[in-house]
């Protein structure tokens, strides 16, 4: 367990410091970072470190010791590529790892902007994971974060930011967590607790055979052969439509497979290892409504985590079978490892139909193609509106949560879906035909009929790194959803 403070003496943190940690451009050091910031034996012994020193890439780490203090100096580059963020996030995250930060610790970031606070701040806490099941005894890392600008001027980290810190963390620790310990009801009883306090927030679960009565035949059969019922969690804030003054109804839905066997299309032991992260885009969405409630979200707004184990029992859904979705359509099922969309499709469709939403952004770790397609930095987005795709990524790129466009192309994709015996199979026949894009294919022909203004963010490689959750997705949908209100979505 790792705990992050944001304290606002930051020399006082500093001196309380075994370890400093101290993070800035190349160009910042030459300049003359971090004078004014630090005792001035440290800041003469940060001068010497930096001299010479070549960020690379992902920056470049040097250290001493002052005292009874570790000095630890990390350049970062001073310029990145425009696919990647300003904030240098990733290369604060790498340092930050590599720095092997142990008890009380003082991180000091130089910031070119305020506004880089958060994607920073978010990259330290994601160095620090909070889930471990080690049993050999080591000291927990309190590491204190501050920031300041190039001249020494101090930069708060004001409470939206850290809520986002502490919000990503959860998420990542969700995806951390074997499903042993976290299954679908055990995901809704830590939301619970997360959301406890917040004013306005209303709770609804649709579990088990409900959920077929309410048309979510796809949720209900991935999980139905689980010990622990499938379910569709929904939260919601904000006035009702009728009554109220909401810019728009906005719609987050999550992949909440909290395990996948791959059911009875078997996945071999190797591609099975680490499902338990295959409800990271759940966990996200959560985190995100967390923070657009706490940070007082004017609009109508509802989070949908459509949570089920892919389980083999005497009940599992088969190969051949043909099940009805919330959209109306029957699918014939030929790969009981494509489920996630078939979670995503009721949820997105209940969002539509039941919710009535305007903006419908889906998360989900859906496709392995993902990372073929864009890596393990950057999700993959597909959407029908350009102006909603460009503010997805203008937001991934102030956020750190990196993303980049896949083509939205029905008429091209459609056809891979094609059933003799039903409207729609599950899973394409041509699996080198663009299928991060077929797989979200899937998910818009559920409510391609109503037109709503619609998001898909695969998130497979970004939101589970070096065998750890990363909680990828938290900051990105939040500040989405902030942006709509005066974003011009028409096109």
């Amino acid at each position: 367990m790792s705990e992050l403070r944001f304290p606002t003496n930051a020399r006082k943190a500093a001196d309380a410091a075994d370890t400093i940690l101290l993070l800035a451009s190349a160009a910042g050091y030459a300049d003359g970072w971090p004078a004014n910031c630090l005792a001035k034996e440290l800041e003469a012994a940060a001068k010497v470190l930096c001299k010479g020193l070549k960020p690379g890439p992902l920056g470049a780490l040097a250290e001493t010791r002052v005292g009874t203090k570790r000095l630890v100096v990390a350049a970062l580059p001073d310029k990145v590529s425009r696919h990647n963020s300003p904030t240098r996030n990733e290369a604060v995250l790498s340092c930050t790892k590599r720095a092997k930060l142990t008890g009380e610790s003082f991180a000091l970031v130089c910031l070119d902007a305020p506004a880089h606070g958060e994607a920073v701040a978010v990259a330290l806490g994601r160095a620090l994971p909070n889930f471990s099941r080690k049993t050999e005894a080591s000291k927990p890392v309190r590491l204190s974060i501050a920031a300041c600008d190039s001249r020494g001027r101090p930069v708060a980290f004001d409470a939206r930011t850290q809520c986002v810190v502490e919000a990503s963390r959860w998420a990542a620790e969700q995806v951390d967590t074997p499903t042993a310990d976290l299954h679908t009801d055990t995901f809704v009883a830590r939301t619970k607790q997360l959301l406890k306090g917040l004013k306005g927030v209303k709770l609804q679960e649709i579990v088990g055979p409900a959920l077929l009565k309410h048309g979510c035949g796809g949720i209900h059969a991935v999980g139905r052969t689980a010990v622990t019922a499938p379910r569709l969690l929904i939260l919601s804030s904000g006035p009702k439509r009728a009554g109220g003054k909401a810019r728009r109804t906005v719609v987050l839905v999550g992949k909440g497979v909290v395990y996948d066997t791959g059911g009875l299309s078997l996945k071999p032991t190797a591609g099975m290892c680490t499902m338990k992260g295959d409800m990271g885009g759940a966990a996200a969405v959560v985190a995100a409504f967390k923070v657009l409630v706490a940070s007082g979200f004017k609009g109508r707004l509802f989070a949908l985590a459509a949570l089920a184990e892919n389980a083999i029992g005497p009940d599992s859904y088969r190969n051949d079978d043909i099940i009805t979705l919330h959209s109306g359509h029957t699918i014939e099922i030929n790969n009981t490892d494509a489920e996630g969309r078939l979670l995503l499709g009721d949820a997105v469709s209940y969002a539509a139909r039941k919710l009535e939403a305007d903006v419908i952004i889906d998360v989900a770790t859906l496709t392995g193609a993902q990372l073929v397609a864009t890596g393990h930095r950057h999700a993959a987005i597909v959407s029908n509106r350009q102006g909603l795709e460009e503010l997805a990524v203008q937001c991934g790129r102030s956020t750190g949560d990196l993303v980049h466009p896949l083509p939205f192309a029905p008429e091209f994709y459609q056809a891979e879906f094609a059933s003799a015996v039903a409207d729609m199979r599950n899973s394409v026949k041509d699996r080198a035909n663009a299928q991060s894009s077929c797989a979200a294919q899937f998910v818009w022909a559920q409510i391609d009929d109503m037109n709503p203004h619609w998001l898909h963010v695969d998130i497979a490689g970004p939101a589970f790194r070096d065998e750890r959750g990363t909680g990828f997705g938290v900051g990105l949908l939040a500040s989405v959803a902030e942006e709509l209100g005066g974003a011009d979505l028409s096109n």
